[in-house]
């Protein structure tokens, strides 16, 4: 029990008798609160991002705020706090107020991002009381190793955050107990008796795990007891026991073996036997033959071709001869059995062809359409930006089958600016500039008018326009059926259309380089648009689809960036668009 022994003195403050009565008692993040981020209570700065809010705590009003030279997007006074919009990136603020004095340049301890909130509570002169207390109870606070470790203290179980745990306790002797999955519990007895410094106990529970290293060869899957824990090596800890480890891969025969792990000093290496590979084979034929066979993005030979060697499972053939549409399918094959696969490749119909020097190119045709843009909530997306979704409207028009390759921007502009070197690899390390002088020039050349696609054009497309079966990337579920990303690359760009087509025939939207859309950035409404260009003014553009470098999250139909027009990445390239004009 706390007792209040006796009241010292109270005073009233005259803001004319003292100078500076301004100070900040904390400043920090609040992580749950969405108001920077919510319609109605969300502001834009200057150069269109959504604005950090910070809520001022106060009793007080007539204050004004100096933002130095990135300046204040807005203030708004609300009961018990004034709400101040700033920028990414401010540095320091300046709090005035006519009767209270002046605080300067306070600078913020933590970074200020976008579409962030954040609370700042103010202390100023005001009637206090203060009294002085006699204490019988003061905190005890845990400090635990491992940090997942639990305390009782006399048999009440404490909360416990990231290996701390708290409880305001009475002045006296408590039993406590400490323990966690795979460690030796401790226990032990505590005193508080210190009116004036909180009782500090640190718990560091010994070990009763086996430190365990597992490797295996060609990067198999490594099991622990039905449980997958890596592919090709892994390192952690197991709880002292006999367990089963199993080496997996796809198509290919699993191997098992049991091993007991015990508590050592040093860790347990374990060299597992690698899975052995399981082969049958196929026979692939296409009318007309001498068709390119690709079996997952690798060319095999061209029809009729006996494959051998092909392992068991699923595989993605795609058979390519020029003047014919590509022909996309699954094969499966099976221990010991020839798998046959015969097709009659077809005329495209309605698509452009053009040749600029020796590189020719495809635009596919969109037909006209009217879907849903944004995220469905089918996507996975990670942003906010996506939504909210909105019907969009769209005439017809023509989409590059590829991104824009090396060697059709070496044929128009004489130069290849590309990090990741190859003819037939996208473009990439080229602005949002340099796409339009690349455009003007490839005009001029060929009497045309292409352009960069508006952003729902390039959607639209990505989701197969009218065609659509509704997929989360371009043309499958299963990203590796259709895109390079950060799992399927060797950390740089590969050659197009070595990946399945969408269902336009579109190949790369959600992978190998984002692309450079026409649009300014602006958020979306929920308002029902058609052949939408985005807004007149802005500073920021769009670029759309997924990278070699990106997560799969990220590489959805939906995902949408910006930046900069003069911003130069090795993940950023462009593809074409071009009016259906009869």
């Amino acid at each position: 029990m706390k007792r209040i022994s006796f009241v010292i003195f109270a005073f009233i403050f005259m803001a004319n008798t003292f100078g500076q009565n301004i100070s900040i008692s904390s400043f920090k993040l609040l992580d749950k609160d969405l108001t920077a981020n919510t319609a109605g209570t969300m502001e834009v700065d200057q150069n269109g991002e959504t604005a950090a809010l910070i809520k001022v705590v106060t009793t007080q009003t007539g204050f004004t705020f100096d933002g130095g030279s990135l300046g204040i997007v807005k203030t708004k006074q609300t009961p018990g706090e004034v709400w101040v919009y700033i920028p990414r990136g401010a540095k320091k603020i300046s709090i005035k107020h006519p009767q209270l004095g002046v605080l300067r340049d306070y600078y913020f301890p933590v970074a200020i991002e976008p579409a962030k909130t954040y609370e700042m509570i103010l202390i100023t002169g005001e009637v206090q009381t203060v009294v002085k207390q006699t204490r019988t109870s003061q905190y005890v606070v845990f400090q635990l190793t491992p940090p997942n470790a639990f305390v009782e203290l006399d048999g009440e179980a404490l909360e416990t955050n990231e290996g701390t745990a708290t409880k305001m306790m009475k002045f006296g002797t408590y039993n406590y107990r400490v323990q966690a999955p795979n460690y030796l519990p401790e226990a032990g007895n505590v005193t508080i008796d210190d009116p004036n410094n909180k009782k500090v106990v640190n718990i560091s529970l010994k070990p009763n795990f086996a430190k365990v290293t597992i490797n295996v060869d060609n990067n198999a899957e490594i099991w622990v007891n039905g449980e997958k824990k890596g592919e090709g090596s892994w390192s952690g800890n197991l709880g002292v026991g006999t367990y089963e480890l199993e080496a997996k891969k796809q198509g290919h025969r699993s191997t098992t073996t049991t091993q007991d792990f015990i508590v050592t000093s040093e860790p347990q290496i374990v060299k597992l036997q690698a899975p052995t590979p399981i082969f049958g084979e196929a026979d692939i034929n296409s009318s007309p033959a001498m068709a390119d066979i690709y079996i997952d993005g690798r060319e095999v030979g061209q029809t009729p071709q006996m494959v051998s060697d092909l392992l068991v499972g699923q595989h993605q053939v795609r058979i390519s001869k020029q003047g014919y549409s590509d022909y996309n399918s699954t094969l499966i094959v099976k221990e010991g059995e020839t798998s046959i696969l015969t097709t009659k490749l077809e005329k495209p119909t309605g698509n452009l062809e053009f040749t600029v020097g020796t590189v020719s190119f495809t635009m596919i045709q969109v037909d006209g359409g009217t879907f849903q843009m944004g995220d469905t909530n089918k996507q996975g997306s990670v942003e906010n930006n996506e939504n909210p979704v909105h019907q969009v409207t769209l005439s017809p028009y023509f989409i590059g089958e590829t991104e824009v390759t090396q060697g059709l921007w070496e044929a128009v502009m004489g130069n290849n600016p590309s990090n990741f070197k190859g003819i037939n690899r996208p473009v990439e390390q080229v602005s949002w500039n340099d796409c339009q002088e690349f455009i003007k020039r490839l005009n001029q050349k060929t009497g045309r008018k292409f352009r960069l696609p508006t952003e729902a054009e390039w959607e639209f497309a990505a989701q197969g326009g009218n065609r659509s079966k509704g997929y989360i990337y371009s043309g499958s579920n299963n990203i590796k059926e259709v895109a390079w990303f950060v799992n399927t690359t060797e950390r740089s760009t590969c050659d197009v259309k070595y990946k399945n087509s969408n269902e336009l025939g579109v190949y790369d939207m959600s992978g190998n380089v984002q692309e450079w859309c026409q649009d300014l950035f602006e958020h979306y409404s929920t308002k029902s648009v058609k052949n939408p260009k985005g807004p007149k003014k802005g500073v920021l553009r769009v670029f759309r689809g997924g990278g070699w470098n990106l997560l799969d999250n990220v590489c959805t139909i939906v995902n949408r960036e910006y930046a900069r027009p003069d911003t130069k990445r090795n993940n950023i390239g462009l593809r074409l668009a071009i009016d259906n004009v009869k």
